[in-house]
């Protein structure tokens, strides 16, 4: 389950985004409220992409070192690769073939805590 906290701390963090982050963040927190857990995993990504090559908002501003801790951290390669298992489709796992939902929900939980320690970071 994600931590009502973290989606608190997203929230706060929304006017240092550029536009396209902005947006996406929007998208991203109404899909954690609606427990949509692969839509969150998806829009994480995303969004982590977003702030790292979008040339308004805070995060531009962020010195290499921590552009590439975000970047490259072991989280945001699971955050990555988690997106690719959902978005392209190479054989049904973690909660996509009708298991549950919890191995989405605990990932969704993840994607939003790696979205945070990214943005704590870079703004």
């Amino acid at each position: 389950m994600i931590n009502p906290a973290s989606l608190i701390r997203l929230q706060k963090t929304r006017s240092f985004l550029g536009p396209h982050a902005d947006l996406l963040m929007g998208e991203m927190l109404k899909a954690a409220d609606g427990r949509m857990h692969a839509s969150v995993i998806v829009l994480a990504a995303a969004i982590l992409d977003v702030i790292l090559r979008e040339p308004s908002g805070r995060p531009f501003d962020a010195d290499g070192v921590d552009i590439a801790a975000a970047r490259d951290s072991r989280d945001a390669f699971w955050l990555r690769d988690r997106r690719n298992g959902i978005v392209h489709y190479e054989g049904g796992k973690g909660g996509l073939m009708g298991d549950g939902d919890a191995a989405l929900a605990n990932d969704a939980a993840r994607a939003v805590e790696t979205l945070n320690d990214a943005l704590d970071l870079l703004i």
